[in-house]
């Protein structure tokens, strides 16, 4: 390269040469200390855009993970109650087969129909009280979770209302033991009792189902969300460790440039003056 008095032309091209292999070096440290290789968009305007909405879908499924955890919850606690109201359901209708037996006598009859008194009593407590973060979930009710990043991922859970209608034989004096002919009258009505109980259980069941296949499915994905973000995102050590040693001989060899073409211009100089 012609080197002239006023102008040292091979030196303005060591300059352009030492300054873009430190300003390499500089992204190297920078992406080496950060850990990421993306860290700001100018270093990757595209694979920015990518990773910001890779982020997004990661931030929004785990929610949706932790919303369907909740669910879990919910139908878990109704699934409990429901057991218990099964329970007791089942005592009475224990009794009430035993009050069949003309046998019985008036006293025997008082304190089977105290103790059905009692567990009725207890299934419309159970019904009235269990609550999820203070939302009653056996009056009826239609419950929505958001599963995932997006609006369409969205599970609804429909509860019945077990206290209408004196569903589960709840009100004091559906079942009447003081007789045989109406104990015999009552079992149809527990029958249906311990019916509607099997179906909201079942209804649980496939809902609880459903949502551990979503919470499976969202954890692949954000696990398979988060493997893509961090190949475009995150940095190479050994590609970028080599990279640092290779700007760093660039930018020695930019300076030796500078410094040669310096001494070639000072000598043009003398050769001029003499």
């Amino acid at each position: 390269m012609m080197v002239t008095p006023n102008t040292n032309l091979p030196s303005l091209s060591a300059q352009r040469f030492t300054n873009s292999a430190q300003e390499a070096q500089n992204k190297n440290l920078t992406a080496l200390s950060s850990g990421k290789r993306i860290n700001s968009a100018a270093d990757d305007a595209a694979g920015s855009a990518i990773v910001e909405r890779f982020a997004a879908q990661i931030l929004g499924n785990s929610q949706g993970i932790r919303n369907l955890n909740d669910a879990v919850s919910l139908s878990q606690t109704a699934e409990g109650a429901l057991s218990s109201i099964s329970d007791n359901t089942a005592r009475i209708r224990e009794l009430t087969v035993a009050a069949g037996n003309s046998t019985l006598s008036a006293s025997d009859r008082q304190a089977m129909q105290a103790e059905v008194n009692q567990l009725s009593q207890s299934n419309q407590d159970i019904i009235k009280n269990t609550e999820f973060n203070g939302q009653a979930i056996l009056q009826g009710g239609n419950f929505n979770f958001q599963g995932g990043a997006n609006a369409d991922q969205q599970l609804s859970l429909n509860t019945s209302n077990l206290a209408s209608n004196n569903a589960l034989g709840t009100t004091s004096g559906q079942i009447d033991l003081s007789s045989s002919a109406s104990a015999s009258a009552s079992l149809s009505l527990l029958d249906q009792n311990l019916q509607t109980i099997s179906g909201e259980r079942s209804n649980l069941g496939a809902f609880q189902n459903r949502i551990e296949s979503s919470i499976n499915n969202l954890q692949t994905s954000v696990e398979n969300q988060s493997a893509a973000k961090s190949r475009i995102a995150d940095t190479d050590y050994a590609s970028q460790t080599a990279a640092l040693a290779q700007n760093a001989i660039r930018a020695e060899a930019g300076l030796a440039m500078q410094a040669l073409a310096n001494a070639s211009s000072k000598q043009v100089l003398s050769l001029l003056g003499s």
